[in-house]
This record gives C-alpha cells, structure tokens and sequence, in this order.
C-alpha cells in the first residue's frame, strides 16, 4: 500500500516540477514539498526488496535494464520537447543495490577474517588465506574480499557523484540506511509500526542523513530554502509504520512501477511543452 501513496505523491512533486510556469507559487510549493515524502518510501521498497529476493543478481539486472530503458525514453522525449531530462532514479537504485551488496561481502570476508584469528593462534596470516569468501563465482581468500569490497564501495559512492542520478549519493546512502536498519535493528517477524526502536532508529538517522546532506547542499552554493525542504522528507517515516508484511505481488504490480516512473514524466514533458 504504501508504494501507492508513494506513488500518488510523486505524480504531485512532478506537476509541481514540470507545471510550474501555469500554477501559484504557494499551490507549487505544496506540490514539491508534498513530493519529499515519495523518495524515501521508494527507497524503503527497494531496501526491503533487496532483503527478501532470493536471486539479487536478477534483481539488479531488472533495476538497471528498466533504468536504461527509462532514460533511452526519456531522452527521446527531451530530443522532440527540448524540456530538460535527469538521470533517473532507478540507476540510483542500481547503485544502492550493488553498495548492500559490497557491505555484505565485506561484512562475511571480515567475519571470516576474524574466524581466522581464533582458529588457528599463532598463524593469523596463513589462516586468513585459507578462509575464503565467494565473489563472483569464484572463492577468494578473506583478505582479499575486504580488499575488493572496499573497493567496491569507494567506486559505487564516486559513481554516484560523478554520474549524479537523481539524489545522488543522498539517495545512494538512504536506500542503505533503511537496508541497515531492517537487517540490523528491526525485530524479526514484527510489524514495523510495532517495532519502536527500528522506527526511532529510522527517524534520527535519516533526519542526521538530511541534515548532513542538507549543509552539504547550502555550502556548496545551493539554496538554503529548498536544501532545507528537503528535511520534510523524514516525516515520511509516518507512512513507512503504515507498512504492513503481504505476500509476493502480482507480477502486473511488480512491473507496474517500473513502467509508470518513466511512462508519467514523458507524459509531462509532451504536455508542458504543448502548454508552453
């Protein structure tokens, strides 16, 4: 359910984006800001979808195909409307998904690591190799995954700010805090609104995650006011507790939102560039 709401709530940050020329500055305002509360609940999905597939690579692979997808459209449509197109935010996603899982792999390489050093006293640095952890289809030794996860994740963050897909490391960095706390800090098999201390961990996290970011923004030169709105989005922890455990959706649904996202801005750039 909350996807829906989600969704309903991004439609209204888009009018208010790609409308603005034909409506109040307050009606714009309410719009944008009503549009905060969407990207979190999104990433919330994608964090809990990560969690529960039982063949991730598949699911990057769907991730990133629909992003590429998407953006081959929607550059088409800024080629014939000349209104601007961004690096959509299912590559955003993409990249969240290969961060948790270099976090995983660091996270199993340095408990192998750490087996190592108690299994075999007096003999730390033969006894790590021997320890080994799988990396794309292949077994490495436990140091090496660390090193390579390292890496990984150093490569992921700078991809997200170099390529800027929309939030960026922002929402890079929240799709893992959400994949953090689920896994580490949520109570298994409770209903999160049930679950206070997942929740309080959720609201104070992302609020310090906004709030970083939100500095970050203004001493860059961005504009205090709208750096600032973006701290709104930590109420969407509010629909997040509105979540409640279903079983598998409906194929139509699964795919639904990957087709919608890209389907509904199209739609808006034909129409602003009709209107204008």
């Amino acid at each position: 359910m909350i996807k829906w709401i989600a969704m309903l709530l991004m439609v209204a940050d888009h009018i208010g984006y790609y409308f603005n020329f034909l409506i109040p500055q307050p009606v714009y305002f309410a719009l944008r800001l009503a549009g905060r509360l969407s990207f979190p609940v999104f990433a919330y999905s994608a964090a809990l979808g990560f969690l529960r597939t039982s063949d991730r690579v598949r699911y990057f692979r769907r991730m990133f195909l629909a992003a590429a997808a998407a953006q081959a459209a929607m550059a088409a449509a800024q080629y014939y409307t000349g209104t601007p197109a961004f690096l959509n935010v299912m590559f955003t996603f993409s990249l969240a998904i290969l961060l948790m899982a270099s976090y995983e792999l660091m996270e199993a390489s340095l408990s192998r690591f750490r087996e190592s050093r108690t299994a075999i006293p007096g003999k730390t640095a033969g006894s790590a190799f021997c320890m080994r952890v799988p990396l794309f289809g292949m077994s490495v030794p436990a140091p090496a995954g660390i090193a390579a996860s390292f890496l990984f994740i150093t490569a992921i963050l700078s991809a997200s700010v170099y390529f800027d897909p929309d939030y960026n490391i922002f929402g890079v960095l929240t799709v893992f805090l959400f994949y953090f706390i689920q896994k580490k800090v949520r109570e298994p098999g409770k209903i999160l609104r049930h679950d206070r201390k997942a929740l309080l961990y959720m609201a104070v996290s992302f609020l310090c995650l906004n709030l970083i970011w939100a500095s970050v923004q203004i001493f860059t030169g961005s504009s205090w006011s709208w750096s600032l709105t973006e701290v709104f989005s930590v109420l969407a922890v509010g629909i997040l507790a509105m979540d409640i455990p279903r079983g598998k959706p409906a194929k139509w649904e699964k795919y639904f939102f990957y087709i919608f996202y890209p389907a509904h801005i199209i739609i808006f750039m034909i129409l602003r560039k009709a209107l204008s």
